[in-house]
């Protein structure tokens, strides 16, 4: 759960077909597009899955 200095996430799921949604999840995992559509594509567009990936991968991904 985010706390106040944390950010919320954006939603529950990523579409990659989005490009206002991508930016915001870019800017809260604090990855490159790319880096998201490979994760996307590694662990499907559950957000949760795909910081897991993430911090997996050794990204910030949101900072838990």
């Amino acid at each position: 759960m985010a706390t106040d200095n944390q950010p919320h996430p954006p939603g529950d799921t990523i579409d990659l077909n989005d490009e206002a949604a991508m930016r915001r999840w870019v800017d809260y995992f604090g990855v490159t597009a790319t880096q998201l559509e490979e994760a996307v594509k590694s662990a499907g567009n559950r957000a949760e899955d795909v910081k897991q990936h993430l911090l997996n991968q050794g990204s910030s991904a949101g900072a838990s």
